[in-house]
């Protein structure tokens, strides 16, 4: 079914070319009526059942004529209006592929939510979470590393950042206006259509790795819990639009929080080989123990672990399979240092 769009612009010139644009670049997936009279637009807004209505900041709408489950922003001319006239607004120079994102995130938010039927669920989707109960081990930087590896391989990846005070855009990058505080917001309310929601606020970085930016705010990730996470899954699952899904989290800190892991391939533990490391998981070790003795999910083998800026030789883990080592890199950017760790043979493993 194509998203209907009606466009209420002044200029013919700009109309005639973004219709144009759409049309070849979207044709599939909208049906396109364009005006540069407001009355002959309000006219079509009944008639053709209109999804999503955009509207040239020069017009004065009257929004008691915009039925309530149509989708409606203003058509203004920078990216650093967000609002206008107490309406959301989109920016009307901008690549094609942004707007129709924004196009998609208004008729997700008036869409009632509708789950991802088993039918299209993509059972072939692995998830592999980087986690530790050590912090500035290189967790975060070794799973963006092995996304861009994969990513690199042919596969459709997707870098979930789920660290309370972590930081997506620190490895990836790309234009676009949305962030992970729009997926939050749409996995707790049953107001929008959380899979095309997932669609219009995913972006793609360079090296093909489909990533969520992270939240301008950390208190919004606060809200983010183990049930949001695992109904998340469910969604991407269901949406079979990724080969990988490379998790990065916070280790848990709460008996039900492990439940994270249940739905994983693997879950790969980053150690620098210190003491302090060493003695934290072997504490975790022995709490997960007692976890899997009450529970029908054994996590504890799904444990694999790669050694990171390790300055000699370590002991060896009878419970974890230890999958490879890096050594200790002295300067780059996290994004660089990614790209590098990411030529590894380590990740093979993880296929």
């Amino acid at each position: 079914m194509k998203i209907r769009l009606l466009i209420l612009e002044d200029d013919s010139t700009y109309l005639q070319r973004v219709v144009s644009i759409f049309n070849n670049k979207f044709g599939n997936e909208l049906e396109i009526y364009s005006f540069t009279e407001i009355d002959a637009a309000i006219q079509c807004l009944g008639d053709k059942n209109i999804d999503v209505f955009l509207a040239s900041s020069s017009f004065n709408i009257d929004f008691t004529m915009v039925p309530k489950k149509c989708g409606f922003a203003y058509f203004v001319e920078s990216t650093d209006i967000d609002r206008y006239n107490n309406q959301k607004a989109i920016c009307k120079f901008q690549r094609a592929e942004l707007i129709y994102k924004q196009i998609l995130s208004l008729y997700a938010e008036q869409t009632p939510n509708i789950i991802g039927s088993a039918g299209n669920r993509n059972s072939s989707m692995k998830v592999i979470t980087f986690s530790t109960p050590a912090g500035g081990t290189g967790t975060s930087t070794i799973a963006a590393a092995c996304a861009v590896n994969l990513a690199g391989k042919g596969y459709r990846v997707l870098y979930l950042n789920l660290q309370k005070y972590g930081d997506a855009d620190a490895y990836f990058s790309c234009d676009g206006q949305f962030d992970f505080s729009d997926i939050i917001y749409a996995v707790k309310s049953n107001k929008s259509n959380r899979t095309i929601k997932l669609q219009s606020t995913v972006k793609q970085d360079a090296t093909g790795v489909s990533f969520y930016s992270s939240v301008k705010v950390a208190l919004d990730i606060l809200e983010f819990n183990i049930n949001d996470y695992v109904t998340l899954l469910n969604e991407l699952q269901a949406l079979g639009e990724y080969d990988y899904v490379i998790t990065d989290m916070d280790f848990p800190s709460k008996r039900e929080d492990f439940k994270a892991f249940e739905n994983c391939r693997n879950v790969v533990l980053v150690s620098d080989g210190t003491s302090t490391t060493l003695a934290k998981i072997d504490r975790m070790l022995k709490a997960v123990q007692i976890i899997d003795s009450y529970s029908e999910y054994s996590i504890q083998p799904r444990f694999l672990m790669i050694k990171n800026k390790s300055r000699g030789v370590l002991d060896g883990y009878k419970e974890i399979k230890v999958i490879g080592e890096f050594p200790l890199y002295e300067s780059g950017t996290p994004a660089q240092l990614a790209r590098q760790l990411s030529m590894s043979n380590v990740f093979e493993q993880l296929i």
